[in-house]
């Protein structure tokens, strides 16, 4: 067991030798980019959540005082 943990270990620091800097930095522009769409998106679905509850939850608020009155 130990041998092959060493040995993948090895194995990733002979890929990580491999991948050039362009690679790289390739890589984390991506991920960085992904990661601002994920969460631009996210936020406007979290905003379109927020206003349907407020939306809700007013007319809940409106039809509980209807009947208020009514009693």
């Amino acid at each position: 067991m130990r041998f092959s943990s060493v040995a993948s270990l090895t194995y990733a620091r002979v890929n990580m030798a491999e991948v050039s800097e362009r690679t790289l930095q390739l890589a984390v522009v991506l991920s960085f980019t992904s990661g601002v769409i994920i969460g631009w998106q996210a936020n406007i679905l979290r905003r379109r959540f927020l206003d349907w509850r407020k939306r809700r939850l007013q007319s809940k608020l409106v039809e509980t005082q209807k009947k208020l009155d009514l009693a």
